[in-house]
């Protein structure tokens, strides 16, 4: 294995190749004991173990690349670490909600004391007997209202029978006071003081947002009121991001911007609050002629001279500086030829949706539901009821029978109403009738394209040799997994390509193709020497050598 190597990025070190300590794996990792930046909050994985699971990791001090973890694995101790937080909120609120209970269950209790009607005292003195009572029992008492203790007092009230004595007024005063005090001792005891809280709490709950609504309002904000422009992309081709419009040229894309109306438009088109692209070619302010070339400034401008609200996050939206040639990171400047190697690129600043199976990091969620997909993937084919061709999908056979078979014209012009059977004749209409200059030129060698997309499978191919398709067998490599399957051919022996005017059939597409030339009567290899003309190369070289012995072949024909 080669050894690792630590590269250094805004987010921390990552080691490649490293093992991570919790699945095992060897892969890309970041370190236990390093402190990360995510989301703007700081995290050191090693305390977060201690945290979520109380486990302390053995010899941190180490190797570095005996000392990693995954990115697999972060995510999970993300979640982790995130469901303990959520734990002991909700502990926090209910015991809050506990304590307003407690003190929600003092009620007042109203204990009348009626007077007692001379006679009813087995006690009492007889008739004759009686001394005149005195004049203040004559008098009704006062109504009394004590607080009624809670239920798990221990204080047992019971109705006084008939038959039991009636107390006198001092014992009856003497045993109120009696309760009042042993009530006050006890709701000093078991009831806690509640917490102090700032007043208007519920309110300042309303007005809080979480961490997505802040980024949403944010980027609504900056894109009505400054000269910044969101777009859509396909491979490299841009798209307005309010009518779809479709544009090679970034200047194009931008003047066209202009004519929409951000502030009508912006936030109704901004799907499922996902985080648009926008070109930051230039910002400059809407609402006064201020000239400002960086968001951080843009964002200090608005709410400071034109009091806008804007929340204290960042990365609102991914930035790019759209050119026509080489394209340039707004994060760390690195150089890129194409867009697509530049989206690529911000997975690596701004990656925060992670595959738990392979680690594979996406900027958007929908990407990863994508991506997951695959991994359960059942492999299906869509044989073609015509000429039995194995399409990927339903959508890929309906396009097959249309152009192929039915000749139907399925590639629209996106300025006008005219279709075309292809991309390479609908390039052809933009360049003659709407005077597109839609020149691709090959930086590395003389090669000119009218397609970007035909120019990056040139590079691909041709000079980054790109060759992910590997055969089992052998060491050969290939760019589309359709030239290895011909390959594996090789192998096996078998025919698949059959010609539809004889019996000979061949391993290789390109083979059947050049033999079918042989009934058409089309003779592409002549010879230079005696003007002899051929249908395959192969009929070629066999009159080279037996016409031509003195010359060599590779020499002549170039």
């Amino acid at each position: 294995m080669a050894a690792p190597t630590v590269s250094g990025k805004n987010k921390g070190p990552i080691v490649d190749p490293g093992l991570c300590r919790c699945c095992r794996s060897i892969k890309k990792c970041r370190l236990l004991t390093v402190e990360y930046l995510w989301n703007g909050e700081k995290e050191i994985y090693s305390d977060m173990f201690m945290d979520c699971f109380g486990l302390l990791l053995s010899h941190l001090d180490g190797d570095s690349k005996e000392c990693c973890i995954c990115a697999a694995c972060v995510s999970r101790l993300r979640d982790a670490a995130a469901f303990r937080r959520q734990v002991l909120q909700s502990e926090e609120v209910f015991l809050s909600a506990r304590m307003e209970n407690k003190q929600g269950l003092e009620t007042k209790i109203l204990l009348e004391i009626k007077p007692e009607p001379p006679g009813d005292d087995s006690d009492s003195m007889g008739a004759d007997d009686a001394p005149m009572h005195e004049p203040d029992l004559e008098e009704p008492t006062p109504k009394i209202e004590l607080p009624l203790p809670p239920d798990d007092t221990g204080i047992e009230y019971k109705p006084r029978s008939r038959k039991e004595k009636k107390p006198g007024k001092r014992d009856l005063l003497a045993k109120m006071n009696k309760l009042r005090k042993k009530l006050d001792h006890m709701m000093e005891t078991t009831i806690e003081p509640p917490p102090k809280r700032e007043k208007n709490t519920r309110a300042k709950k309303k007005d809080s947002l979480d961490h997505d609504n802040m980024v949403y309002n944010n980027a609504v904000t900056i894109v009505q009121n400054s000269y910044v422009c969101p777009f859509h992309n396909r491979i490299s081709n841009y798209y307005c991001y309010y009518c779809k419009d479709q544009f090679v040229n970034p200047i194009e894309l931008r003047d066209h911007t202009l004519s929409h109306d951000p502030k009508e438009l912006f936030e109704s088109m901004m799907e499922n609050k996902k985080i648009p692209k926008i070109d930051i070619t230039r910002i400059d302010c809407r609402l006064c002629p201020d000239k400002i070339d960086d968001i951080d400034s843009f964002k200090r401008h608005i709410t400071t001279t034109h009091g806008k609200v804007i929340y204290p996050v960042e990365n609102e939206f991914l930035k790019f500086r759209l050119t026509t040639n080489n394209l340039t990171c707004t994060e760390c400047n690195s150089v890129f030829p194409y867009f697509d190697m530049l989206k690529k690129h911000m997975i690596d600043h701004f990656g925060t949706y992670i595959c738990d199976m392979c680690g594979a990091c996406f900027l958007e969620q929908n990407s990863l539901r994508t991506h997951i997909k695959s991994h359960n993937k059942v492999e299906a084919n869509f044989p073609c009821e015509i000429c039995g061709k194995n399409l990927k999908s339903k959508y890929s056979r309906y396009l097959h029978v249309a152009t192929v078979h039915e000749k139907k014209p399925t590639v629209n012009c996106y300025k006008c109403e005219a279709s075309f059977l292809s991309y390479a004749l609908r390039n052809r209409h933009l360049i003659e009738v709407h005077g597109d200059k839609r020149t691709f030129p090959c930086k590395l060698c003389d090669k000119v394209y009218n397609r970007r997309k035909t120019l990056m499978e040139h590079n691909r191919r041709n000079h980054l040799k790109v060759y992910r398709h590997q055969c089992d067998l052998c060491d050969q490599r290939f760019y589309l997994p359709s030239r290895l399957k011909e390959h594996m051919a090789t192998h096996t022996g078998e025919r698949n390509f059959r010609c539809e005017f004889c019996e000979k059939s061949y391993p290789r597409l390109q083979s059947l193709q050049e033999h079918i030339r042989s009934h058409s009567n089309e003779r592409r290899y002549k010879c230079d020497l005696c003007n002899s003309a051929f249908t395959q190369s192969g009929s070629l070289k066999s009159h080279m050598k037996s016409h031509h012995q003195g010359y060599d072949l590779d020499t002549s024909f170039s």
